[in-house]
């Protein structure tokens, strides 16, 4: 009896294979990938920071994958019913039905989870050595299985395929065998038009669209924003396509020049008797590409931005900040001293007052308080101001202004605006515009909110009772990273002779000092972009593969649907070429509606993905725009050739009741 049962489920899942095989092939992906991910991420070699970033890929995609083998299995569950349901008829209890879909799910798990972890362990060397190309480390080219990784596939998958077989035996026992026989049979009852969901759909995408326009100057509340607006997007999409495409299949019929001809009526008509379960189909194609196309766009503009970003955040090779008003280190003298050896060594340096915005002055005169209309403060963000003298700016701009007593100089970095007046240390200062842009580089440049640089007429005066900060800029001429390395090594060692501590920032009751060296940082920034860019890749192609699968499947159903239909109207005179191009038409709007309204998504996505990215200090907004183009591109010719390979299996299923 056992055995009947094993070839049974055997020859289900081979009879099926043209349903079983993506299902298998799709989970034995997914399962690579969360191998790899969670082997890179229990990889020293790659340090902390991409070992986190790997880390929370693999928690991405093991969520991802309970939500997607779920999804897809009810399609394959879909196309038993009938088959269950004469098992039932023929003799065989519910219990002898479990045990025939327990088998078919074991050897689905066995597949997928050995299938998985096989081409996991083949690839996951190749994938250290990419990423540790992209990181520009020196990796080992040993190789290496990786038994805690193994685990977790085996434990992660195994516990989804034993819900999906909970699920499915659910399903089985609360059916009754009439329902299992007639269940594929079942049609749709024409859906009534949801003005209410309609509008609330409207309503849920515009808001989300307003939060990414309205959010765009602001990089924290963009930050603080951007889950919001991607929930009223997401909602705002099932909505519409729940309730607004089936508005708009109705309004397509009441045009009667478009809908009786023979292609459209067919397609238009099965489409809105069908559309509750298109809907949602379509909406979760819609998504998935919205997020293949952000999350591709965005990883790649830090990646290829990342030069151009380290120049900006660390313009010089070795950045000092000392704000130390009983000048207990002479830097200037210790830095000439400690360049003499450096070939082609120098170094700037200029000096600034480091304030904030702030409803009230504090006691040591270090906030300004920024009025308009009555209320203070400009926005919602505390900003830092930093105060120049004349002297300090035009040297920086190579400009030669003045400033008048009573008036101040002010530049707002990422474009927020800024009042008329400003009252700082008991001063008040009517604010006028700078005639030039102020090249804010350095730490500074990396706050999420950009400070404000502000030029005083009386700044000598106003220096006497605030600490000024002083930052040095130093190059090192032509050394090598190793030796930059060394020398910035040397000079914090000095200093922590004077005031031992192991941060890089050195406290004292006086004062402190910040050091910073570009070569030691841009190790970490390679690091964590590399590691963006290869989860993003990662994900990408996890995704879309979800996707595509999710198109097969809808198309399969629909064809094995469709067949009874094209071939009754074949019988009444319907030609092949007809019935071929009423196809086409339905698949085209199935496919490329979800694909258009997912550019349209990113475009409006498009301000509040940028304001975030500069708050990362991608200050490069044509990399963005390339990076953004590329994608949709690329992901658009996929798109398509998915479409017609989708076309020629949802033609040749209906083709064998038709001939």
């Amino acid at each position: 009896m056992n055995n009947l049962y094993v070839r049974l489920a055997a020859q289900n899942i081979k009879k099926h294979r043209r349903s079983y095989v993506p299902f298998m092939l799709a989970g034995v992906f997914v399962a690579a990938v969360s191998y790899i991910l969670n082997s890179l991420s229990n990889n020293t070699e790659l340090g902390p920071t991409s070992q986190m970033m790997f880390t929370l890929g693999s928690t991405v995609v093991m969520l991802f994958a309970v939500i997607f083998l779920f999804y897809t299995n009810s399609f394959l569950m879909k196309q038993r019913k009938k088959e269950l349901g004469l098992y039932n008829v023929l003799g065989m209890n519910k219990g002898h039905i479990a045990r025939v879909i327990g088998l078919e799910t074991l050897f689905t798990a066995l597949i997928v989870i050995v299938g998985g972890c096989a081409v996991g362990i083949l690839l996951d060397k190749l994938t250290f050595l990419i990423v540790a190309k992209m990181i520009r480390i020196t990796p080992n080219y040993g190789f290496h299985i990786i038994p805690k990784s193994l685990q977790y596939v085996a434990v992660v998958f195994g516990v989804i395929y034993v819900l999906i077989y909970i699920s499915n035996v659910f399903r089985v026992r609360i059916s009754r065998p009439i329902e299992l026989l007639h269940g594929t049979n079942v049609g749709e009852r024409e859906p009534k038009t949801k003005a209410f969901m309609a509008i609330l759909g409207v309503l849920c995408l515009g808001s989300g669209y307003a939060l990414s326009i309205l959010s765009s100057r602001e990089p924290v509340l963009a930050i603080s924003l951007f889950f919001v607006a991607v929930l009223l997007v997401i909602i705002g999409t099932y909505f519409l396509f729940t309730a607004g495409s089936i508005a708009l299949l109705k309004l397509l019929r009441r045009n009667k020049n478009y809908y009786y001809k023979t292609s459209h009526f067919i397609s238009v008509s099965g489409m809105l008797y069908r559309m509750k379960q298109n809907a949602v189909g379509l909406a979760n194609i819609c998504i998935l590409s919205t997020m293949v196309l952000v999350i591709l766009s965005s990883t790649c503009s830090l990646w290829f931005g990342a030069e151009d970003m380290i120049h900006t955040r660390y313009p010089a090779d070795v950045l000092v900040s000392m704000e130390d008003p009983n000048h207990m280190v002479d830097m200037d003298t210790f830095l000439t001293d400690e360049l003499k050896s450096v070939p082609g060594g120098s170094y700037t340096s200029y000096e600034f007052l480091t304030g904030y915005d702030s409803a009230e002055e504090t006691e040591d005169h270090s906030s300004a308080i920024f009025m308009k209309d009555g209320t203070a403060q400009v926005d919602s963000i505390t900003r830092n101001v930093l105060f120049f003298s004349a002297e300090t700016y035009n040297r920086i701009t190579g400009e030669n202004v003045t400033v008048e007593p009573g008036t101040a100089l002010y530049m707002s970095v990422d474009g927020v605006p800024m009042p008329d007046t400003m009252t700082f240390a008991g001063t008040t200062y009517t604010l006028l515009p700078t005639p030039k842009s102020f090249n804010l580089r350095g730490r500074y440049h990396a706050y999420v909110s950009k400070p404000y640089v502000v030029v005083l007429p009386d700044y000598a005066e106003k220096s006497q009772v605030i600490t000024p900060t002083e930052y040095y800029c130093i190059s090192l001429g032509k050394l090598r990273d190793e030796e930059q390395q060394t020398f910035y090594d040397a000079i914090r060692e000095d200093v922590t002779t004077i005031m031992p501590d192991e941060e890089s920032v050195f406290w004292d009751e006086d004062g402190y000092f910040n050091f910073e060296c570009r070569v030691e940082n841009t190790k970490e920034i390679r690091s964590m972009y590399g590691s963006f860019l290869f989860m993003g890749i990662s994900l990408g192609f996890v995704f879309t593969m979800a996707a595509v699968l999710i198109i097969y499947y809808k198309q399969i159903s629909e064809g094995m649907e469709d067949k009874n239909r094209f071939a009754i109207m074949q019988q009444v005179g319907l030609s092949q070429k007809e019935v071929k191009h009423s196809i086409h038409t339905q698949i085209l709007t199935v496919f490329f509606l979800p694909l258009i309204t997912a550019g349209i998504h990113v475009m409006f996505a498009y301000p509040i993905i940028r304001a975030i990215l500069r708050a990362m200090v991608l200050s490069s907004e044509t990399v963005f725009i390339t990076c953004t183009v590329a994608s949709f591109l690329v992901f658009s010719v996929l798109y398509a050739v998915v479409y017609a390979l989708t076309a020629k299996v949802y033609y040749r299923i209906i083709s064998e009741d038709s001939k």
